[in-house]
């Protein structure tokens, strides 16, 4: 009798400990599925330019390591990422764009990653209607202006 009671007492929790188990299973898929999905669209849409280590190529294409969330707090900077022309331009749609662009800052700049506000697609979508047509000397007077503010506190 003791153990019938004992049964259907812990059964409940049994029952809870397996949906939880199994949710956190298809939620560290789901992110798996996320990472597997943008990094393809990176194979496909920025390798080319920025490498697979996304070292870029010195005087062109600017490396991805260590700078590409240097200033991602700076508004001018975040939206800068997603209307430079490979991107605002890459043939994927803004949901996949949102994710590709919070892949690369994680991926590529993991200790400046810890201050990024994840891009969505509403953002993206707004932002490639505003494409920047001469990206190097934009990507140039933002970090001029970054810098000189942050000199200046």
């Amino acid at each position: 009798m003791h153990s019938e009671v004992h049964r259907e007492v812990h059964r409940p929790l049994v029952l809870l400990t397996i949906l939880v188990v199994c949710a956190s299973a298809v939620a560290v898929g789901a992110e798996a599925d996320t990472y597997r999905l943008a990094h393809l669209d990176y194979m496909l849409h920025c390798q080319g330019c920025h490498m697979a280590d996304g070292s870029g190529v010195e005087g062109t294409v600017p490396p991805l390591p260590g700078e590409v969330g240097k200033f991602i707090s700076s508004p001018d900077w975040r939206d800068y990422l997603v209307q430079v022309p490979g991107a605002s331009q890459a043939l994927i749609d803004d949901e996949a764009l949102a994710r590709l662009m919070n892949w690369i800052v994680r991926r590529f700049d993991p200790e400046n990653a810890k201050d990024l506000k994840p891009y969505e697609a509403e953002e993206v979508g707004r932002l490639r209607r505003q494409p920047v047509t001469n990206p190097t000397e934009v990507r140039r007077r933002i970090i001029e202006d970054i810098q000189g503010s942050t000199s200046e506190d």
